[in-house]
């Protein structure tokens, strides 16, 4: 390691032949997604079901996702493979026009994406510290799954692109989708007077939407970087008042070799 020669008492941190160790998160592999989803079935409230008797032209406007579900499997006889399910809750806001007013309905559309990443191999299982427990505290290890070290998934979704709507006439009785069937209580009470997933209506509303996603897999790692000083926060912003009797300990420089025992000040000490 190449030792740093401060000597500038202000230290202005032009020594950067440190380098330190972190723990952070490693991206193993990432997939960059455009699609365009079709015929996305639209489960409206018992109010917007209403209104859209009346209505056989709704516009889309506005789609943005609520939340998506990830499931992570390992891929039999591909070792360090693992196949990414993504399952997205649209939130949509279609406006019809019923008898010459504008009115807006909402509900909701889910799609399911699958993507295959590779996230390595990781045979340990992670524990961390808890800090805040108690040291007479035993814990209820009934039905515990041991924690291994499985990677994790992190999706970034831009808002998606609503791009036409159409109306499904006379079908009375046709199943919605099987991932309509278990939809979490939380996001049915999103929504006012709850969804209407009656399959016996005889209209529908289909949905065809654009959407720009990323997917990565990453893993924690400890790398070595370079590196110069610590992360310090250059100012207190605290207001201070010129009349408040401690205005003058406020104006005291903030002691911050106390709390962060830079490389600099030990170079200091020793010339």
């Amino acid at each position: 390691m190449n030792q740093n020669n401060c000597t500038n008492d202000n230290c202005s941190c032009t020594c950067n032949d440190d380098i330190c160790c972190i723990d952070t998160c490693r991206i193993y592999d990432t997939s960059r997604t455009q699609d365009c989803i079709e015929g996305l079935r639209v489960v409206l409230t018992p109010a917007g079901m209403q209104v859209l008797q009346n209505c056989r032209s709704p516009r889309a406007k506005e789609v943005r996702v609520l939340w998506s579900q990830i499931n992570t499997d390992e891929l039999p006889f591909n070792s360090g493979y693992y196949q990414v399910n993504i399952r997205y809750y649209f939130y949509v806001v279609l406006t019809c026009c019923v008898n010459g007013v504008s009115q807006d309905i909402e509900g909701l559309a889910i799609s399911e994406k699958t993507v295959v990443l590779y996230g390595g191999e990781g045979n340990v299982s992670i524990f961390k510290s808890d800090t805040d427990s108690d040291p007479c505290y035993t814990p209820n290890l009934n039905n515990v799954i041991p924690g291994t070290n499985r990677p994790k998934v992190v999706l970034e979704v831009a808002t998606p692109i609503p791009l036409s709507v159409s109306i499904v006439e006379n079908c009375n009785g046709i199943p919605l989708p099987p991932e309509y069937d278990n939809i979490p209580q939380q996001i049915i009470n999103l929504f006012e007077g709850g969804l209407d997933l009656n399959p016996c209506n005889t209209i529908a509303v289909c949905l065809t939407v654009g959407i720009f996603a990323l997917v990565r897999i990453e893993r924690p790692s400890q790398l070595i970087i370079p590196a110069c000083e610590y992360c310090i926060p250059d100012a207190d912003k605290t207001p201070v008042s010129v009349t408040d009797p401690c205005s003058m300990f406020c104006s005291t420089p903030f002691p911050i070799e106390e709390f962060y025992p830079s490389t600099c000040a030990q170079n200091r000490n020793n010339g």
